[in-house]
């Protein structure tokens, strides 16, 4: 079997606009910076064309795997899926909606490397699109603060990739959106170093994003919900 030294996650939730430019673009720069990758194409159980573009990209590449959740439990749900596969040194994940500039992936893991951290992060180099998002990701960032006296920009903003060896003692189980908290405060818990890597954001062209006004307040609540609990009420 061969072995990899970066292994990225990257859930698909009815993304089949983006499935296939996303990842030319991200196996591109990683073949440009020399890194020894696998991506998991997590087909999160879209609806659309996303399944036939995952697989059809596994089938191409040697480097490229595809998995397919059957009914979408969640965003973190999909990451979990994806990692369960991933072999490398390091693993971590990224999003699917090309928000974020897909060769960025390859500023974290070195940075990672440069500073032998455990955790790599991304920090948007611009605000969220969209002032209610805005004002959301600054809301967690304080809410995180007040509980855990850390201060973390952009808790929730990937890619994030960590040793391998820290993600298997991590134990990750949010099947939501935590899952990007989860590891920052695993990672705080277990003393591991956790390094921010600017990365270029710019507001999705094409596809739906999942985080509409609504669907926002949903993920609020349940954030607020799950931190709490995180801090409060965890065996």
């Amino acid at each position: 079997m061969k072995s990899y030294d970066l292994s990225i996650a990257i859930p698909f939730y009815n993304e089949e606009k983006t499935v296939e430019p996303l990842t030319n673009i991200l196996i591109k720069e990683l073949k440009n910076n020399n890194i020894n990758y696998e991506l998991i194409l997590v087909d999160n159980g879209s609806g659309d064309s996303t399944s036939k573009i995952v697989d059809k990209l596994a089938e191409k590449y040697e480097d490229v795997k595809s998995v397919h959740v059957k009914l979408n439990q969640g965003y973190g749900w999909g990451i979990l899926n994806g990692l369960m596969v991933a072999t490398g040194e390091y693993v971590g994940y990224m999003d699917g909606d090309f928000e974020i500039f897909p060769g960025d992936v390859a500023k974290v893991y070195k940075k990672i490397k440069d500073t032998n951290a455990d955790i790599g992060k991304g920090t948007r180099d611009h605000r969220e699109h969209g002032i209610f998002k805005n004002i959301a990701s600054f809301g967690f960032d304080i809410l995180f603060f007040l509980l855990y006296f850390k201060f973390i920009k952009q808790i929730n903003a990937n890619p994030k990739i960590m040793k391998r060896i820290c993600y298997k003692k991590m134990n990750l189980s949010s099947k939501d959106w935590f899952i990007d908290t989860e590891i920052i405060i695993k990672g705080l818990e277990n003393n591991y170093k956790i390094v921010n890597q600017l990365v270029s954001y710019k507001p999705r062209k094409s596809g739906v994003s999942h985080l509409g006004f609504f669907n926002l307040s949903s993920t609020i609540i349940e954030y607020f919900k799950n931190i709490i609990k995180f801090r409060f009420f965890r065996n």
